[in-house]
């Protein structure tokens, strides 16, 4: 187990170097909706299941499961690292200048607020009406809109009670002996969070960092059941007059793959089976990960 722990950030690099370049060395496989044999008769159509021609199946509309992996790793980490940053830093400048607000009446009933509803339940309170419309519109907003949209809601939704956390450790540093040596001397705020607060809240950061990655990649796969994918949705008609809709992931990320997908649970168990596989991997690396960086912190 500590081999595995030790190997995980150099898999996930791999995983995410990987999704790189395998657009760039490979070429996506074309949309079959039919397989013919050699006399020119339909022999199979999609969903195709594994096969050597397709190593983990298609999708219904016969896109490849595999390539859809490869390509949409990056795009699933890349997000979720940036949303823990994104949320670490903001709750570190709160934690460290507003350390006595979070105890103050008006703000322990303020973060009531986001202890008790959900996270998910939020943003797709402010997500829905942006980024999901009706079959014969045109979407609302672009790419690159949609993206900064759900950047700025799921750090918005989970920077509050990750700042809590950090102000609480904080008003425990400051009531160490070397923080009044440090006041006493003449040090300045910054001065007393670069070399004091800093270096002691590290650890808990690293602990942090950790639970708020896993929480960034629960989240996303709660928005992709309700269909809101990272990158935008596509929504096309499955069938005639628009009986049902087919929602897409724009990038192919990972818990897209899942929210768009799970009606095929009892019809197509692989088309599912996959993309959930990949997601639990991908979340056992993470913690692996901060384990791991956990253990070599309180070793320095």
């Amino acid at each position: 187990m500590n081999v595995i722990r030790m190997l995980s950030p150099y898999l996930l690099g791999f995983i995410f170097i990987l999704s790189v370049i395998w657009p760039m060395v490979s070429v996506e496989p074309v949309v079959q909706t039919f397989l013919y044999g050699e006399d020119g008769s339909v022999v199979d159509t999609t969903p195709y299941p594994p096969s050597s021609l397709y190593w983990l199946g298609t999708d219904r509309e016969g896109n490849d499961l595999f390539y859809m992996l490869v390509t949409g790793a990056k795009w699933t980490m890349l997000f979720a690292f940036v949303i823990t940053l994104l949320r670490i830093f903001l709750a570190i400048l709160m934690g460290v200048w507003l350390k006595n607000w979070f105890v103050s009446p008006y703000g322990e009933g303020l973060l009531q607020a986001f202890t008790f509803i959900p996270q998910s339940l939020i943003a797709i309170i402010w997500m829905t009406p942006f980024l999901l419309y009706e079959v014969r519109s045109a979407p609302p907003f672009t790419m690159a809109e949609s993206v900064f949209l759900q950047i700025m809601v799921m750090t918005a939704v989970g920077v509050p009670a990750t700042a809590k956390m950090i102000g609480e450790t904080v008003r425990h540093i400051h009531s160490f002996e070397f923080m009044d040596s440090a006041r006493v001397l003449g040090g300045s705020s910054f001065h007393q969070a670069r070399r004091h607060i800093l270096p002691h809240l590290f650890p808990r950061l690293i602990v942090l960092s950790g639970r708020q990655l896993v929480q960034v990649l629960t989240l996303m796969l709660h928005l992709a059941i309700f269909h809101i994918f990272i990158g935008g949705t596509t929504i096309t008609s499955g069938q005639e007059h628009d009986q049902f809709n087919v929602y897409a992931s724009l990038t192919k990320e990972w818990a897209g793959l899942i929210g768009s997908r799970y009606g095929e649970l009892l019809l197509e168990p692989y088309i599912v089976f996959f993309p959930v596989m990949a997601y639990s991997l991908l979340i056992l690396l993470t913690n692996m990960t901060f384990k791991h960086l956990e253990k070599s912190s309180q070793k320095v």
